[in-house]
Parts: structure tokens; C-alpha cells; sequence
């Protein structure tokens, strides 16, 4: 519904996890000893959860986090609610803050998410000759460089910063303000995503030729039909991977 609404809006004007119950707090999270802040602790946690320290089904205690931070319990509840808004925790009632569970439906609404958001960027270069800057372009270009690079290395996490770097750069100079939040926001469940379910990229080296430096060619000879195939193959062929991923599970 999100995608719908977004897309509808702006057009007009321009593995199952298994569960582990009441799992006391183990993150070594750091604390903030003068400064209460929530956004601090929405960091650590978030930080936590995408690292695969905090698991799914796990209980996120307050107690136990206002004690590890240092802080009251107003910043921390602040942070759980901002969290669940984020979708990487789910507010249960009678148990409290529980880590979001990760399951195919998830996936896909994250990716159609993306998906929708980074066409609609691209849509704002095609009416926009100015844009993407001069500026931009030279960071694309550098991103589109690195990526065969990095390809070729055993690491693939250097990999997968540099293309989640590469996305976002697009959407944020589209200057789609609101879709640069909404894809930064879902970035963070990608990360985590990787995390959990160790996936393994084994066409590193076709896919930067094909998803990097092919939507960086097809966005300089403006041709916006090959860009957004481009980028919605790119995102139903991650989806596919995921999928494969969990079935085998």
C-alpha cells in the first residue's frame, strides 16, 4: 500500500527465523553517560539488531537497556517505538518490544518498497535535464569504478556497501526529499536482511557490470526506459535470491 500511495501521490505532481523467548539483553551496546537522547539509543539498537546480535524473537527488556546505556526509560521507549516504525521491531501486547521476525512477505514489501522509490528518482531525471548534477554523476561514476573492483575481492561486504551507496546516491539527488528517507529507512532492513540469512553473492563481478555500471551508462544517454528495467530487474533479481535462499531452509 505504501508503494501505491507513494507512487500515485507524486506521479500527479511530478526464513522464517526460529524464535528464542524472553532473551535477556546480551548486546554489548554503548553507553551515553551526560547526553539523554533517544536517537542515541535507536542507534545502538538498531546497530544491534542489524548485526544479528539482537536475534529475531527476541525481547528487547527496557530494564535491561536503559541500564546498558545509561539512560531513563522515556529515550528508550522512544527509540523501540521509532524502531517499530522502522519495521525492525514489533511492539506485542503483554510482551513488549520483540526483534522483528523475518519472513518472505517482509522481503518482498521491502524490495517492491525500493523498487518503487528508486523509479520514481528516475523518473525525475527524465523530466529534469540538470539532474543528476555534474557533482553526482562524478560520485556514480566512482561508485559504478569501485564496484568491478571490489567484485573481484573474496569479501563481499565491501560489495554490498558500495552498491547500497550507489542506490542511494540516485534517490537522493533525485531530490525526493521523502524518498530519500522512506529508502534510507529500508536500507537499514537490506543490511539486515544479509545478515541474517548469510546469503552469498556468486555473480558479483556480471551483476556490477549489468545493475552499476549498466544503469550509470543507460542514466548518461538519458534513456530512461533502459534505467528503470535496469533497476526494477535489479531488485526482482535480489527478491529471487532471497526466495531461493529460504526455501532451502
Amino acid at each position: 500500500m505504501l508503494c501505491f500511495f507513494l507512487f500515485t501521490q507524486l506521479t500527479d505532481v511530478r526464513l522464517t527465523m526460529p524464535i528464542k523467548n524472553d532473551v535477556v539483553s546480551r548486546a554489548k551496546l554503548v553507553p551515553m553517560n551526560n547526553i539523554v537522547s533517544s536517537e542515541h539509543a535507536a542507534d545502538q539498537i538498531r546497530n544491534a539488531i542489524i548485526q544479528g546480535v539482537f536475534k529475531p524473537g527476541d525481547r528487547l527488556i527496557e530494564k535491561n537497556l536503559t541500564d546498558e546505556l545509561n539512560l531513563s526509560r522515556h529515550p528508550i521507549r522512544e527509540a523501540l517505538r521509532r524502531l517499530s516504525q522502522e519495521g525492525l521491531v514489533d511492539m506485542r501486547p503483554n510482551r513488549g518490544a520483540v526483534v522483528a521476525k523475518l519472513d518472505p512477505a517482509s522481503i518482498l514489501e521491502v524490495y517492491a518498497i525500493r523498487s518503487a522509490l528508486g523509479e520514481l528518482a528516475l523518473k525525475v531525471f527524465h523530466y529534469h535535464p540538470d539532474l543528476p548534477s555534474p557533482e553526482v554523476m562524478k560520485v556514480l561514476e566512482k561508485k559504478a569504478n569501485a564496484a568491478l573492483k571490489l567484485a573481484r575481492l573474496d569479501n563481499q561486504q565491501a560489495t554490498i556497501q558500495n552498491d547500497l551507496e550507489f542506490q542511494e546516491t540516485i534517490v537522493i539527488a533525485s531530490g525526493l526529499e521523502r524518498c530519500a528517507r522512506y529508502f534510507a529507512e529500508t536500507t537499514v532492513e537490506v543490511q539486515r536482511f544479509n545478515n541474517l540469512t548469510g546469503i552469498v553473492y556468486t555473480e558479483r563481478e556480471a551483476d556490477a557490470l549489468n545493475y552499476v555500471v549498466g544503469l550509470l551508462d543507460a542514466i548518461k544517454a538519458r534513456d530512461i526506459n533502459k534505467a528503470l528495467n535496469i533497476w526494477k530487474d535489479k531488485f526482482a533479481k535480489a527478491v529471487s535470491r532471497y526466495m531461493a535462499m529460504l526455501e532451502q531452509k
